[in-house]
C-alpha cells in the first residue's frame, strides 16, 4: 500500500522552548484512517499540523502525496475558495452534502448554525477540495449521537489517507483499526507507540506492554542484586578459607599441620569458590548489559479515592414541567437512591443541561447542597478566578496535596506553580473536582465530564466514578458511550419534538 505521508527523522520545537516536542521522529501514513491519541500537551495537534505542512520541522523531512487539508477544533467560517469548491458541480461534493444533512440555506449563513451543524459544514468544505490527505482535530467534540453518526458516515467513505486526532473511543473505533499514541514523560520529547488496533484496545495493549516491560526490568534488576549478594557471600567464605589455608600461624616445626593445609589446598575448594565468583561476575555483566538495553516504563499512580461516604441523601425530582422561554420539558418522577449512578442522555438542544440545573436547584432548596459536588460543562471567568483564589490562599501542605492530586489525574501540575496560572478548561475541571472532593461531597453532578479531557484523564475518571462504587451518588450528562457504560447503571432519556420535550427513565 503506497504511503501518502512519509515523516523521516524530524525534530520540532516551539519558539522559546528548550525541550523539543519531537526528536528524530519517523512515521508514515497510508490509505485509510489513523487515530492519534495521547494526553494534553503530548504533541497530537503538532503532529497533525506538521503532517499537513502548516508547521515545518526544524530538521528531517516530510513528504506528502497530493493535497492535504487540515480541520482545526474550532471552525471559523467558510472562505471564498471553500464556497467555490462546494458549488463546483462535483457529484462527490453533492453526495457528501447530502450525507452530512446540509442545505444551501445552512451554507449561506453559518452564523445561525448549531455547533454540530457548523462542524458538519467544516467537514463538507474540507471534502469539497477532494484532498488526498484529510487531517481532523477532535471532529466529534460536543456532538450528540445523531451528528456524530452523520460525520462518521461521511468519513468512512473518504478514500485517501485520514488522520483523526481524537479521544472519542466509539468514533475512533468506528472508522479506524490503527492507533498512534503519543506520550511525553519527564520533560522529554514525545515517544510514539504505533498499534494496529482500535483506540480502546490499543490503550489496553499499551498498558499491558508497560506492565510487562516494568516486570521484565524489575526481574532483571532483581537478578543482578541476587548475584551481587551471592558474590559478597562467596567473598566472605573465600576470605575465611584463605585464613584457614594459611601456614603463617602454624609453628615452624609443626609438619603435620602444614601437611593438612597442603592437602586442603590440593582438594580445590578455594578454586571452586573462585570459579563460582567468576560465573557470578559474568552473570552480573550480562545482566547490566541487558538492563542498559531496556527502558523501565514509568507506572504513574493514577486516580483518587473520592473519600465519600457517610449519609447520602436520596435525589427526588418531579413530576413537573420545566420552562425555558417557549420550550417546555415534561419530567416524570425521577428517583435516585443513595449510591446509584444515572446518566442524562439525548440530542443537543433537547434540555439535558436544563434538567441537570433544575435537579441541582431542588437539592439546594432542600438543604442538601452541602452534599453536592457540581462540575459544570464550562466555567465563567468569575468561577475560574474563585477556584484559583482558593489554591492561592491555601496552606503549603494543602497546596502540595493539590499538586499531587493533579498529577494523579493525568496532568503535569507545573502550571499551578506559575505566578499567574492560566489552566486549560480540562485542568480547571480537575482542580474543581479535587477541591470539592476535600469537602467530602457525596452527590456528584457533572455536565459533559469528558469535554476538554484527554484520553488518559478520561480513563482515570472512568475508574474513579465506576458504577460499582456505591459510596456516592452520580448524575452526569454525557455523549460518551464508553464513559456512560463504565460509570452509570441508569439512563434518563430526554427527547424533543418542536417546543416540547419529554423525559423517560
Amino acid at each position: 500500500m503506497p504511503d501518502y505521508i512519509i515523516i523521516k527523522d524530524i525534530s520540532y520545537s516551539y519558539p522559546g522552548s528548550s525541550i523539543p516536542v519531537f526528536e528524530d521522529l519517523s512515521i508514515s501514513f497510508q490509505e485509510g484512517w489513523t487515530v492519534i491519541a495521547g494526553a494534553n500537551g503530548s504533541g497530537k495537534s503538532t503532529l497533525g499540523l506538521l503532517s499537513a505542512g502548516i508547521l515545518l520541522p526544524d530538521c528531517g523531512s516530510i513528504r506528502r502525496s497530493g493535497e492535504a487539508v487540515y480541520c482545526p477544533q474550532v471552525f471559523t467560517g467558510l472562505s471564498d475558495e471553500d464556497i467555490s469548491m462546494i458549488y463546483s458541480g462535483s457529484a462527490q461534493t453533492w453526495r457528501f452534502m447530502s450525507m452530512l444533512g446540509l442545505t444551501d440555506g445552512m451554507i449561506a449563513d453559518p452564523s445561525v448554525l448549531s455547533g454540530g451543524e457548523r462542524k458538519r459544514l467544516q467537514l463538507l468544505a474540507a471534502l469539497s477540495h477532494d484532498p488526498s490527505i484529510l487531517i481532523l482535530d477532535e471532529p466529534t467534540n460536543h456532538l450528540d449521537a445523531e451528528c456524530r453518526g452523520l460525520i462518521l458516515s461521511a468519513l468512512s467513505s473518504f478514500g485517501g489517507a485520514g488522520i483523526m486526532i481524537s479521544h472519542d473511543r466509539s468514533a475512533a473505533e468506528a472508522i479506524s483499526s490503527r492507533t498512534v499514541f503519543l506520550e511525553r514523560i519527564g520533560g522529554k520529547p514525545a515517544a510514539l507507540c504505533d498499534v494496529p488496533l482500535p483506540l480502546g484496545k490499543a490503550l489496553e495493549a499499551i498498558e499491558a506492554a508497560k506492565r510487562a516491560g516494568r516486570r521484565a526490568y524489575d526481574e532483571a534488576l532483581s537478578d543482578i542484586e541476587d548475584a551481587r549478594r551471592a558474590m559478597r557471600n562467596l567473598s566472605e567464605r573465600s576470605a575465611a578459607m584463605r585464613g584457614r589455608l594459611s601456614k603463617s600461624s602454624i609453628a615452624i616445626h609443626d609438619h603435620s599441620a602444614k601437611a593438612d593445609v597442603d592437602a586442603a589446598r590440593l582438594s580445590g575448594k578455594d578454586r571452586s569458590i573462585d570459579d563460582q565468583k567468576s560465573r557470578l561476575a559474568s552473570r552480573i555483566r550480562h545482566g547490566m548489559d541487558r538492563l542498559d538495553g531496556m527502558d523501565r516504563p514509568l507506572m504513574r499512580k493514577e486516580g483518587l479515592s473520592l473519600e465519600a461516604g457517610g449519609y447520602i441523601p436520596s435525589v427526588s425530582f418531579g413530576p413537573e414541567e420545566i420552562l425555558a422561554g417557549d420550550y417546555r420539558l415534561s419530567v416524570p418522577h425521577l428517583q435516585l437512591l443513595p449510591g446509584e449512578h444515572a446518566a442524562i442522555r439525548g440530542p443537543n438542544g433537547s434540555g439535558k443541561t436544563l434538567l441537570m440545573e433544575a435537579i441541582r436547584r431542588r437539592l439546594e432548596e432542600e438543604g442538601k447542597g452541602g452534599h453536592l459536588l457540581f462540575i459544570p460543562q464550562e466555567y465563567t471567568a468569575g468561577e475560574a478566578s474563585a477556584i484559583l483564589s482558593r489554591i492561592r490562599d491555601a496552606s503549603d501542605a494543602f497546596r502540595a496535596a493539590i499538586l499531587s492530586d493533579i498529577y494523579r489525574l493525568g496532568s503535569d501540575p507545573a502550571f499551578l506553580l506559575e505566578e499567574s496560572p492560566s489552566p486549560s478548561p480540562g485542568e480547571l475541571k480537575k482542580i474543581d473536582f479535587i477541591l470539592s472532593r476535600y469537602d467530602n461531597r457525596n452527590i456528584i453532578m457533572m455536565d459533559e465530564p469528558t469535554n476538554h479531557l484527554d484520553i488518559t484523564s478520561m480513563r482515570i475518571f472512568e475508574r474513579m466514578l465506576s458504577s460499582t462504587d456505591r459510596s456516592f451518588s452520580l448524575i452526569l450528562v454525557s455523549h460518551d458511550d464508553a464513559f456512560v457504560e463504565a460509570a452509570c447503571t441508569a439512563i434518563w432519556h430526554v427527547r424533543r419534538e418542536g417546543k416540547h420535550g419529554t423525559v423517560t427513565a
